[in-house]
């Protein structure tokens, strides 16, 4: 780990190369099947490269950084970031329902925000992503470069983590997973409902006050 002619991709991937050996150990005591030592890299560095995409670096009175705790306050990004709250206002599955996100700067201030009326969903873990994908597109379109994901959703982190371990909304999470592979840097953190709120209170207005119009725009809202 502390040999620097190995390019920091590769040392950043060896705990996942263990984990992936150990899965592969079982694999053929357990089920007499085993992975080449081709996937199991390639399983290695795409791991080490979504972890890396969904922790950055923050000081934190634990001094641990990748820490997820849930905010009970907005907290701002560094100074080189933007930060996106999103959220999703969903009610059953018979129902459209509303998606939003506002992005704002390292002192607070409010670059744009958006809300979007998406078709009828079977269950909460489907809105977010799909809202999570929405947001990512708009922010790669107005060349946003580091962003913290802002979620009240801690589901929506622990799945696009581990995506292997939610099958169900596999094909989901890949097309998330490959589009913060476009970012230089994604992060991810836990809101409260009260730290999410000004988020959440542009989602509910779609189904609480029929407002189906999508719209963007800069600043915030009134």
């Amino acid at each position: 780990m502390a040999d620097e002619s190995v390019s920091s991709e590769s040392r950043r991937a060896i705990p996942w190369l263990l984990w992936a050996i150990w899965k592969n150990m079982n694999a053929i005591i357990f089920a007499n099947t085993r992975d080449s030592v081709r996937r199991q890299v390639l399983f290695a560095m795409e791991e080490a490269k979504l972890w890396k995409g969904l922790n950055r670096a923050r000081n934190s009175p634990l001094n641990c950084p990748s820490a997820l705790v849930l905010a009970r306050s907005w907290s701002p990004p560094l100074q080189s970031q933007v930060k996106c709250n999103i959220h999703a206002n969903w009610r059953n599955n018979m129902l459209h329902y509303g998606g939003s996100w506002i992005t704002r700067d390292y002192q607070g201030r409010v670059n744009h925000h958006a809300r979007e009326a998406f078709t009828s969903s079977p269950d909460r873990l489907t809105v977010e992503p799909r809202v999570l994908l929405w947001a990512l597109q708009s922010l790669r379109a107005l060349h946003v470069q580091e962003v913290v994901i802002g979620s009240d959703l801690s589901e929506l982190v622990e799945a696009i983590k581990r995506p292997a371990d939610w099958p169900k909304y596999r094909w989901l999470l890949q097309q998330v997973v490959k589009l913060i592979g476009a970012f230089p840097m994604v992060g991810f953190e836990i809101e409260s409902a009260t730290s999410n709120f000004v988020a959440r209170e542009i989602a509910r207005s779609v189904l609480r006050n029929g407002l189906f119009q999508s719209y963007l725009a800069l600043g915030g809202p009134s």
